[in-house]
Protein backbone atom coordinates (compact mmCIF):
# COMPACT_ATOMS: atom_id res chain seq x y z
CA UNK A 1 0.00 0.00 0.00
CA UNK A 2 1.26 3.28 -0.84
CA UNK A 3 1.99 6.13 1.81
CA UNK A 4 0.49 9.44 0.87
CA UNK A 5 2.36 12.00 0.24
CA UNK A 6 1.86 14.95 1.95
CA UNK A 7 -0.18 14.15 5.21
CA UNK A 8 -1.28 16.47 7.50
CA UNK A 9 1.00 15.99 11.24
CA UNK A 10 -0.58 17.66 14.01
CA UNK A 11 2.07 18.27 16.71
CA UNK A 12 -0.26 18.76 20.16
CA UNK A 13 1.40 19.43 23.58
CA UNK A 14 0.94 21.27 26.71
CA UNK A 15 4.31 22.42 26.65
CA UNK A 16 6.81 23.92 24.33
CA UNK A 17 5.88 21.19 21.64
CA UNK A 18 9.74 20.59 21.16
CA UNK A 19 9.85 16.48 22.43
CA UNK A 20 6.76 15.80 19.85
CA UNK A 21 8.13 17.82 17.03
CA UNK A 22 11.62 15.85 17.69
CA UNK A 23 10.13 12.43 17.98
CA UNK A 24 7.33 12.67 14.87
CA UNK A 25 10.02 14.31 12.65
CA UNK A 26 12.58 11.15 13.49
CA UNK A 27 9.72 8.31 12.96
CA UNK A 28 8.77 10.11 10.01
CA UNK A 29 12.60 9.94 8.30
CA UNK A 30 11.73 6.45 8.33
CA UNK A 31 8.96 6.72 5.42
CA UNK A 32 10.69 7.50 2.23
CA UNK A 33 8.85 10.14 -0.20
CA UNK A 34 6.30 11.66 2.76
CA UNK A 35 6.56 15.53 2.63
CA UNK A 36 4.88 16.05 5.89
CA UNK A 37 2.44 19.53 6.03
CA UNK A 38 3.72 20.17 10.14
CA UNK A 39 1.25 21.84 12.57
CA UNK A 40 3.03 22.99 15.63
CA UNK A 41 0.71 23.28 18.43
CA UNK A 42 2.31 24.40 21.75
CA UNK A 43 0.93 25.11 25.33
CA UNK A 44 -2.24 23.88 25.16
CA UNK A 45 -3.55 23.75 28.31
CA UNK A 46 -7.66 23.33 27.65
CA UNK A 47 -10.37 21.04 26.52
CA UNK A 48 -11.69 24.24 24.39
CA UNK A 49 -8.19 24.53 22.98
CA UNK A 50 -7.99 21.11 22.38
CA UNK A 51 -11.59 21.49 20.46
CA UNK A 52 -10.61 24.02 18.58
CA UNK A 53 -8.02 22.20 16.95
CA UNK A 54 -10.10 19.20 16.30
CA UNK A 55 -12.19 21.02 14.43
CA UNK A 56 -9.74 22.75 12.25
CA UNK A 57 -8.62 18.89 11.74
CA UNK A 58 -12.25 17.70 10.98
CA UNK A 59 -12.47 20.54 7.90
CA UNK A 60 -8.78 20.39 6.86
CA UNK A 61 -6.98 18.37 4.95
CA UNK A 62 -6.34 14.49 4.63
CA UNK A 63 -5.08 12.03 5.72
CA UNK A 64 -4.22 13.37 9.00
CA UNK A 65 -1.73 12.29 12.61
CA UNK A 66 -1.93 13.86 16.20
CA UNK A 67 1.24 13.21 17.78
CA UNK A 68 1.03 14.59 21.63
CA UNK A 69 2.70 14.89 24.43
CA UNK A 70 0.83 15.99 27.03
CA UNK A 71 1.79 15.70 30.75
CA UNK A 72 -1.72 16.64 32.01
CA UNK A 73 -3.93 13.20 32.43
CA UNK A 74 -7.14 15.03 31.67
CA UNK A 75 -5.92 16.23 28.20
CA UNK A 76 -4.25 13.06 27.73
CA UNK A 77 -7.60 11.43 28.06
CA UNK A 78 -9.60 14.41 25.70
CA UNK A 79 -7.27 12.96 22.79
CA UNK A 80 -10.32 9.99 22.48
CA UNK A 81 -12.11 12.89 20.89
CA UNK A 82 -9.80 13.53 18.40
CA UNK A 83 -11.22 12.69 14.85
CA UNK A 84 -7.81 11.75 13.35
CA UNK A 85 -5.35 8.78 14.49
CA UNK A 86 -3.19 9.57 17.85
CA UNK A 87 -0.33 8.74 18.77
CA UNK A 88 -0.23 9.82 22.34
CA UNK A 89 3.73 9.42 23.66
CA UNK A 90 3.11 9.79 27.43
CA UNK A 91 0.09 7.47 27.39
CA UNK A 92 1.78 4.74 25.64
CA UNK A 93 4.74 4.56 28.67
CA UNK A 94 4.01 6.38 31.44
CA UNK A 95 1.51 3.99 32.64
CA UNK A 96 4.71 1.17 31.82
CA UNK A 97 7.23 3.55 33.93
CA UNK A 98 4.65 3.63 37.29
CA UNK A 99 4.95 -0.01 37.13
CA UNK A 100 8.98 0.11 37.10
CA UNK A 101 9.59 2.87 40.02
CA UNK A 102 6.42 1.81 41.99
CA UNK A 103 4.68 5.16 41.82
CA UNK A 104 2.53 7.58 40.33
CA UNK A 105 3.66 10.26 37.52
CA UNK A 106 3.14 13.72 38.53
CA UNK A 107 1.67 15.06 35.79
CA UNK A 108 3.39 18.22 35.62
CA UNK A 109 3.89 20.47 32.29
CA UNK A 110 6.88 21.79 30.80
CA UNK A 111 9.45 19.87 32.88
CA UNK A 112 11.11 18.74 30.03
CA UNK A 113 11.95 21.91 28.44
CA UNK A 114 11.09 24.46 31.20
CA UNK A 115 13.08 25.86 34.20
CA UNK A 116 12.19 23.14 36.40
CA UNK A 117 15.88 22.41 37.02
CA UNK A 118 17.01 26.13 37.66
CA UNK A 119 20.67 24.27 38.39
CA UNK A 120 20.89 22.99 35.00
CA UNK A 121 18.79 26.00 33.38
CA UNK A 122 21.05 28.64 34.90
CA UNK A 123 24.33 25.69 33.60
CA UNK A 124 23.09 26.29 29.58
CA UNK A 125 23.05 30.08 29.63
CA UNK A 126 26.20 30.23 31.13
CA UNK A 127 27.49 27.55 28.19
CA UNK A 128 25.59 29.86 25.76
CA UNK A 129 26.89 32.50 26.54
CA UNK A 130 30.43 31.37 27.00
CA UNK A 131 29.90 29.62 23.65
CA UNK A 132 28.73 32.96 21.85
CA UNK A 133 31.98 34.49 23.57
CA UNK A 134 34.45 32.09 22.02
CA UNK A 135 33.05 31.50 18.69
CA UNK A 136 35.72 31.74 16.04
CA UNK A 137 38.54 32.37 18.34
CA UNK A 138 36.56 35.85 19.68
CA UNK A 139 38.24 35.66 22.97
CA UNK A 140 40.92 33.37 24.19
CA UNK A 141 41.52 34.91 27.60
CA UNK A 142 39.43 32.50 30.26
CA UNK A 143 39.32 29.41 27.20
CA UNK A 144 40.84 27.24 29.35
CA UNK A 145 37.50 26.69 30.89
CA UNK A 146 36.40 25.48 27.76
CA UNK A 147 35.23 21.48 27.86
CA UNK A 148 35.86 21.02 24.01
CA UNK A 149 37.54 23.39 21.60
CA UNK A 150 36.85 22.32 17.89
CA UNK A 151 38.86 23.23 15.15
CA UNK A 152 38.51 23.12 11.59
CA UNK A 153 38.25 25.11 8.22
CA UNK A 154 35.73 27.83 7.83
CA UNK A 155 32.52 26.18 7.43
CA UNK A 156 32.74 22.92 8.73
CA UNK A 157 30.21 23.13 11.41
CA UNK A 158 32.23 24.29 14.21
CA UNK A 159 29.81 27.06 15.32
CA UNK A 160 26.37 24.60 14.82
CA UNK A 161 27.71 22.17 16.60
CA UNK A 162 29.12 24.23 19.38
CA UNK A 163 26.13 25.94 20.11
CA UNK A 164 23.85 22.75 20.57
CA UNK A 165 26.10 21.80 22.81
CA UNK A 166 26.05 24.30 24.70
CA UNK A 167 21.70 25.06 24.45
CA UNK A 168 21.50 21.17 24.91
CA UNK A 169 24.22 19.90 27.02
CA UNK A 170 25.36 23.14 28.63
CA UNK A 171 29.00 22.23 27.86
CA UNK A 172 31.42 24.89 27.57
CA UNK A 173 32.44 24.44 24.09
CA UNK A 174 34.56 27.27 22.00
CA UNK A 175 35.54 27.04 18.22
CA UNK A 176 39.15 27.99 17.17
CA UNK A 177 39.14 28.60 13.07
CA UNK A 178 42.15 27.01 11.24
CA UNK A 179 42.92 29.71 8.18
CA UNK A 180 45.96 28.71 5.70
CA UNK A 181 48.14 30.64 7.43
CA UNK A 182 47.70 29.02 10.75
CA UNK A 183 48.38 25.17 8.94
CA UNK A 184 51.48 26.07 6.60
CA UNK A 185 55.12 24.89 7.05
CA UNK A 186 55.76 24.65 10.86
CA UNK A 187 53.32 26.61 12.06
CA UNK A 188 52.48 25.82 15.90
CA UNK A 189 49.86 25.00 17.67
CA UNK A 190 48.68 29.03 19.30
CA UNK A 191 49.90 28.98 22.54
CA UNK A 192 46.30 29.64 24.22
CA UNK A 193 45.94 26.06 23.10
CA UNK A 194 48.37 24.10 24.35
CA UNK A 195 47.33 23.48 27.78
CA UNK A 196 43.90 22.14 26.14
CA UNK A 197 45.22 18.89 25.08
CA UNK A 198 42.90 16.01 25.29
CA UNK A 199 39.76 18.94 24.95
CA UNK A 200 40.87 19.45 21.34
CA UNK A 201 38.96 18.06 18.61
CA UNK A 202 39.42 18.81 14.33
CA UNK A 203 36.46 18.78 12.02
CA UNK A 204 37.65 17.22 9.11
CA UNK A 205 35.24 17.48 5.73
CA UNK A 206 35.66 16.70 2.23
CA UNK A 207 36.77 19.56 0.06
CA UNK A 208 33.47 18.80 -2.51
CA UNK A 209 30.74 19.39 0.38
CA UNK A 210 32.99 22.15 1.62
CA UNK A 211 33.09 23.75 -1.69
CA UNK A 212 29.42 23.30 -2.32
CA UNK A 213 28.54 25.02 1.44
CA UNK A 214 30.31 27.61 0.90
CA UNK A 215 28.92 28.36 -2.69
CA UNK A 216 25.78 28.62 -0.95
CA UNK A 217 27.38 31.77 1.27
CA UNK A 218 29.19 33.18 -1.58
CA UNK A 219 28.55 31.95 -5.19
CA UNK A 220 31.77 32.19 -7.30
CA UNK A 221 34.09 33.19 -5.08
CA UNK A 222 37.96 32.00 -4.85
CA UNK A 223 36.71 31.02 -0.92
CA UNK A 224 34.59 28.55 -2.32
CA UNK A 225 36.13 26.85 -5.07
CA UNK A 226 37.32 23.20 -5.29
CA UNK A 227 40.90 24.43 -5.62
CA UNK A 228 40.94 26.08 -2.37
CA UNK A 229 38.88 24.23 -0.35
CA UNK A 230 41.18 20.82 -1.26
CA UNK A 231 44.08 23.47 -0.50
CA UNK A 232 42.61 23.95 2.79
CA UNK A 233 41.02 20.08 3.89
CA UNK A 234 44.71 18.86 2.82
CA UNK A 235 46.57 21.81 5.35
CA UNK A 236 44.06 21.12 8.08
CA UNK A 237 44.73 17.19 7.78
CA UNK A 238 48.41 17.89 8.16
CA UNK A 239 48.60 20.51 10.15
CA UNK A 240 46.05 17.80 13.03
CA UNK A 241 48.05 15.21 12.48
CA UNK A 242 51.65 16.95 13.43
CA UNK A 243 49.85 18.41 16.47
CA UNK A 244 48.33 15.06 17.66
CA UNK A 245 45.13 16.57 17.56
CA UNK A 246 41.86 13.37 17.27
CA UNK A 247 39.96 14.44 14.84
CA UNK A 248 36.12 13.97 13.63
CA UNK A 249 35.33 13.05 9.99
CA UNK A 250 32.12 15.18 9.50
CA UNK A 251 31.55 15.26 5.51
CA UNK A 252 27.93 13.03 6.16
CA UNK A 253 26.91 13.73 9.63
CA UNK A 254 24.72 16.41 10.34
CA UNK A 255 24.89 18.78 13.81
CA UNK A 256 22.92 16.39 15.80
CA UNK A 257 25.12 13.65 15.34
CA UNK A 258 28.66 15.72 15.33
CA UNK A 259 27.58 16.84 18.89
CA UNK A 260 26.96 13.18 19.69
CA UNK A 261 30.14 12.20 18.53
CA UNK A 262 31.81 14.85 20.20
CA UNK A 263 30.22 13.84 23.05
CA UNK A 264 31.62 10.52 23.07
CA UNK A 265 34.80 11.04 22.18
CA UNK A 266 35.45 13.34 25.16
CA UNK A 267 34.13 10.52 27.49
Amino acid sequence: MNEPARPQVYLLSDGTGITAETLARTLLTQFEGLHPGWHLRPFVRSQEHLEDIFERMRTGPQPALVVATFADATLRAYLRECPVPVVDIFSDHLQQLEQVFGRKAESVSGRAHGIGDMARYDRRIEALNFTLAHDDGLATGDIGHAEVVLMGVSRSGKTPTCLYLAMNYGMFAANYPLIPEDMTGDTRLPSSLRGLRGRLLGLVISPERLAHIRESRRPGSRYASLVQCRDECLAIDEFLYREHIPRLEVTHLSVEEIASRVRAQLA
